[in-house]
């Protein structure tokens, strides 16, 4: 009975943690893409209360992620130190904002996104010699960035994305970043916004009553799945990580559509 109940759903928050991990070592993508998803499958828990866990989970995942991509110099902490700073209020303006955002339209907006960003990514090409970064970049455009962070960090606040594909888009089409660069980047930023997102609704899932316990399988999960998978991706080429991050991110976005479709 309760029992059973309880070790299911440690399993089933361990499994969603791990599987959470290796997608944003990989992707440099967010827990709501595939957190929230595996977790509405098989538990009933609001929107808004999942985001927060998200969150959470995001700032362990984030943290280990930095931790493998910094060893392989893959990490611009100039350029992610100024993206931050904006980005850090806009993840407490979302978070606050977010109690008042409708669950419908939410999971299938973010999951076309992530479904045509997974296209762009797979398709792309680059040429080093043109990266963007706040040594070489000029004035207007790096200050054009950091003011859109902001924005992404309204986005990761608000909608539980933290800042992930939406920094990591940031920086690869606008300042035109090789891939496994723009993914340590994203997870440096990532990691604030989670932060400081987590912190903005931990009242409001206190007051939920949620089970503490279910998120700390999931961070245990998400930092294993975090580690091994980071060295995986900064140990293969450019070429190929690409094309596994392209289509990661194509099927996330539509598993996640037709889930939400089919749970309709």
């Amino acid at each position: 009975g309760i029992i059973n109940y309880m070790i299911t759903g440690w399993l089933i928050f361990l499994l969603a943690g791990i599987v959470t991990g290796i997608v944003t070592g990989l992707v440099g993508a967010s827990a709501i893409v595939i957190f929230v998803p595996i977790i509405l499958l098989f538990f009933d828990y609001s929107l808004f209360v999942l985001i927060g866990m998200s969150l959470a989970v995001d700032v362990f995942v984030a943290l280990f992620a930095w931790i493998v991509y910094r060893k392989f110099k893959h990490i611009d902490f100039k350029t992610g130190f100024y993206l931050s700073i904006l980005a850090i209020f806009g993840a407490v303006f979302g978070s606050y904002f977010s109690r008042f955002i409708p669950n419908t339209g939410l999971l299938e907006a973010i999951s076309i996104f992530t479904a045509i960003t997974g296209i762009m990514i797979f398709r792309r090409k680059v040429n080093k010699k043109e990266v963007c970064t706040s040594n070489d970049c000029p004035r207007s455009k790096f200050i054009l960035a950091i003011i859109l962070s902001f924005f992404v960090g309204l986005l990761g606040g608000g909608l539980g994305p933290a800042g992930g594909i939406s920094i990591f888009l940031l920086l690869v089409f606008f300042l035109n970043f090789e891939t496994h660069r723009a993914i340590g980047t994203s997870v440096f930023v990532m990691f604030f916004i989670a932060l400081f997102g987590s912190v903005a609704h931990i009242y409001y899932i206190s007051s939920s009553n949620f089970p503490w316990i279910l998120l700390l399988f999931a961070v245990v999960g998400g930092i294993f799945g975090s580690f091994f998978s980071s060295r995986f991706a900064n140990a293969i080429a450019e070429k190929n990580l690409n094309r596994i991050v392209g289509a990661i991110l194509f099927v996330l976005g539509v598993l996640t559509l037709v889930q939400k479709l089919i749970m309709n």
